[in-house]
């Protein structure tokens, strides 16, 4: 995860003692079987296939640890020799990858990074990737819930996202910010391992992801960042649209037009038309839509395992009445079609 800040858990050399290594008590699996590392990593994190990129005689020496933290979990991965792994499914969460010691080389369509010392990497949901391991390369994967960050990117901004957040893939964690981030994550870390550390309260745990969360969205690049560099900016509009986006998250479920937004707020359509391109970046309409979209997916996400409320039954609540034109929106915001969403919920 970058020298400077964590020699503490890399490998000591010139003869001294190796430390154990972040996550060390939370020991999950240790196997020379390759199939059997590849079932662990797939069930922590995505479905991937590995293969060896080496020649040499180094046996296959597998080891994962794992550790939660609310809406957090860390995967901590060591495999002892040089792979080629490749991520078969789009992810549904954020997965940042630290390296503890060597180095991975990091292709998500046409964006590239290098995960080594003083970089990293964050995969947002949909994507997919491959990656290049030499054998030295231990990492640390964190796993972050997509509601969580949601819900602390809506506490900065003073509103709900109104489209999916996306951040930057390479992670320069010498940046000012990410270097104060990573040396956070750092104590976190430390205090996992603790049999009675700060983490396991459950009150200091939340205050941890906070930290966590916070953090990360005010230091790496993301589709809102521009958003969250001056939250106190005096924008034109500003009362229009707050009363605007009130009204919206009012009324989701009833067939609203622009115009009544207009109407309510006592401005024009034109008028509140700029107030949403100024302040948000898209239109009164697709705001909506994209609100509607988001509760859609909640409650599709939020379902019991034996409920059998059909997805048309959803989309109708939240205000779709076109069923075809609701499922291609919901696959243009999500990258699936709400039934995928709803059998992953419901199944695993």
């Amino acid at each position: 995860m970058g020298e400077s800040a964590y020699t503490d858990i890399r490998e000591q050399r010139d003869g001294a003692p190796a430390p154990a290594g972040p996550l060390a008590n939370h020991d999950a699996l240790s196997t020379a079987d390759i199939d059997e590392f590849r079932s662990r990593a797939s069930e922590l994190l995505s479905t991937h296939s590995i293969r060896r990129s080496d020649t040499g005689a180094a046996p296959f020496d597998g080891h994962v640890r794992v550790a939660g933290l609310g809406d957090l979990r860390f995967v901590y991965l060591e495999q002892g020799v040089g792979m080629d792994v490749d991520i078969l499914e789009r992810i549904d969460y954020y997965d940042l990858m630290l390296a503890v010691s060597g180095t991975n080389r990091l292709t998500a369509g046409d964006d590239r990074a290098w995960v080594g010392d003083g970089r990293g990497a964050v995969l947002s949901p949909r994507m997919r990737a491959r990656m290049q391991m030499d054998a030295d390369y231990r990492q640390i994967h964190l796993r972050i819930d997509p509601r969580a960050l949601d819900r602390r990117l809506e506490a900065l901004l003073g509103r709900p996202p109104h489209a999916p957040l996306t951040f930057d893939l390479p992670m320069d964690l010498t940046s000012p910010r990410l270097s104060t981030w990573t040396s956070s994550l750092r104590l976190l870390l430390r205090d996992l391992d603790q049999a009675d550390g700060l983490s396991r309260h459950p009150l200091a745990a939340a205050t941890w992801q906070d930290m966590v969360l916070t953090g990360l969205l005010l230091a790496q690049p993301h589709s809102y960042s521009a958003a969250l560099a001056e939250p106190g900016r005096p924008q034109v509009h500003r009362r229009e649209l707050r009363e605007a986006i009130d009204f919206c998250e009012a009324h989701l479920t009833e067939p609203l037009t622009i115009g009544e937004i207009a109407r309510h707020v006592g401005v024009s359509v034109r008028s509140l038309q700029r107030a949403f391109q100024e302040g948000l970046g898209t239109s009164p309409g697709r705001y909506l839509q994209s609100l509607r979209l988001a509760r859609v997916r909640r409650d599709l996400l939020d379902a019991d395992p034996g409920s059998s409320v059909p997805v048309t039954e959803v989309a109708y609540r939240w205000g779709f009445v076109h069923l075809s034109r609701f499922a291609a929106a919901y696959r243009r915001q999500y990258g699936e079609l709400p039934s995928d969403t709803r059998s992953r919920a419901i199944h695993g």
